[in-house]
């Protein structure tokens, strides 16, 4: 009978002891980097199987698909959750999330989860990965979908930050907006992608070119747990001449832009118009217009594009690009629009 690949195979391929070829499987993040990859690249040459997860695979009975996200607490993330939980629990699949707070932990998870093989699919939500993780992932024997940016390499679902502002800026533009503002968040974390950024490009780009540029003081940036976006807003809607519109990086902010708004009294959408981006639940029963990037839809294509890898139907890699749809809610309608 023909022996299976052992441990000793895979130390003698890597040089290494099968001391570490035993670390990389339990504790990877304990074994240097470049002797990491090596027993990796050996585990994949030689396609060898622990004899535990040989027998789970056998038995069929754990099917598990991870998500890896940061804040994911956040409603735009749980939303896209609802969507991966949707498709998954359909097929009998167990989600499991791996919350991340660093570059530390997005690395070890990521370490862990291809070397010991314990996962069926890992979809990432707003991560982005530096070159060394990207390296571990690609010998990876699952599928992976990232979801917000593309990258090379990976089935991605896209949304189109860029779009989106430029959209929230013709719109408002369209409304007889002269005077434009936008308040975002900044996510300082290496570890997230940058939404905001590209968000407020498209914003400015718009209005720039129809001769509009926004005043300095007309742009509010910070932390979201920060005092400093509350005291930019203050200082927003204080102003002796008030910006005739507000485009918000995601409707929680526009939420908080609204509430100091009406509190001081001023007049939304008359003399203000608010427009946030997600389109979450509560925006409907706070009569927030929103830029839509289809938050479930998001969840359920990056589930069904790891099902498809999964069961072999799909071997290429697929790009899916989201549509944005602007969804006009009080906060913008003048009152002859809403009474129409």
């Amino acid at each position: 009978m023909a022996r299976g690949v052992t441990i000793y195979d895979v130390a003698e391929l890597a040089k290494v002891s099968s001391a570490t070829v035993s670390r990389v499987m339990n504790d990877p993040a304990k074994v240097a980097a470049e002797k990491r990859l090596a027993v990796l690249d050996a585990i994949k040459e030689l396609n060898f199987v622990p004899k535990a997860d040989a027998v789970i695979n056998a038995r069929r009975a754990y099917k598990k698909i991870g998500v890896v996200a940061p804040f994911f607490t956040q409603p735009s993330f749980m939303e896209r959750l609802r969507g991966i939980s949707s498709v998954l629990s359909r097929e009998h699949y167990e989600l499991v999330i791996y919350s991340i707070d660093t570059m530390e932990d997005l690395e070890n998870y990521v370490s862990s989860l291809v070397t010991a093989n314990r996962v069926d699919g890992l979809i990432f939500l707003c991560v982005h990965l530096e070159s060394r993780a990207l390296k571990l992932l690609k010998r990876a024997r699952f599928p992976v979908c990232f979801v917000e940016d593309a990258v090379e390499g990976f089935d991605s679902v896209i949304v189109k930050n860029l779009e989106g502002g430029q959209k929230a800026a013709e719109y408002l533009w369209r409304q007889g907006c002269k005077n434009p503002a936008f308040v975002g968040e900044r996510a300082d974390e290496s570890y997230a992608v940058h939404a905001m950024g590209d968000r407020l490009q498209g914003y400015r780009f718009f209005f720039a070119n129809q001769g509009i540029l926004m005043k300095a003081e007309n742009v509010v940036v910070s932390e979201f747990q920060r005092e400093g976006l509350e005291q930019g807003i203050e200082a927003l809607l204080s102003q002796p001449e008030l910006p005739d519109c507000v485009f918000c990086s995601s409707d929680l902010i526009a939420a908080r832009v609204l509430v100091r708004a009406r509190e001081k009294g001023i007049d939304v959408p008359g003399k203000l118009k608010v427009l946030g981006f997600d389109n979450i639940d509560i925006s409907d029963y706070i009569g927030l217009s929103s830029v839509s990037q289809n938050l479930d839809e998001s969840g359920k294509t990056a589930a069904r594009l790891i099902l498809s890898q999964i069961s072999g139907s799909e071997k290429n890699v697929c790009n899916v690009y989201l549509k944005i749809n602007i969804v006009e809610r009080q906060s913008t309608k003048a009152d002859s629009q809403r009474s129409k």
